[in-house]
């Protein structure tokens, strides 16, 4: 048997660089800068493909930034940067995040990003994208 999808959401935030220009804040406020929602069916084995693309412009310092993706406002996902903005300027990194076994519904899958380091600048520059992809493994 083949897998089978169930549902599928994908976001163009801006498909450009210099599309949005979004200060990224020192932690812990975060900001959000995507947000996709699928349909999840009762079905078991499940599992959500969630992947996002960010353009980042570091502006000044050296340090890292954190992403993170939420399901339904709780973390199911994080992962760390580093930015050092004197000597490379611009980022685009891909993120791909695998939530298995959520519960039947819908549910919103949301991207932040935060600044872990006092004195680093960041911007998202864009592009960013970001979707999801419910998959039922038959």
């Amino acid at each position: 048997m083949a897998n089978q999808i169930e549902s599928y959401q994908g976001i163009t935030v801006t498909p450009v660089t210099d599309g949005v220009q979004i200060p990224v804040p020192l932690t812990p406020a975060g900001v959000g800068i995507a947000e996709v929602r699928v349909s999840v069916p009762g079905t078991y084995p499940n599992v959500v493909e969630v992947k996002a693309t960010v353009g980042l412009r570091g502006d000044a310092g050296t340090g890292s930034v954190l992403f993170r993706i939420f399901r339904d406002g709780h973390e199911i996902y994080y992962a760390r940067l580093g930015i050092e903005a004197s000597f490379e300027k611009y980022y685009i990194p891909t993120l791909q995040a695998i939530d298995v076994n959520p519960p039947q519904g819908s549910h919103g899958y949301t991207l932040s990003i935060e600044s872990l380091t006092p004195g680093l600048a960041v911007t998202v520059i864009g592009p960013i994208t970001m979707s999801a992809l419910v998959i039922n493994a038959i």
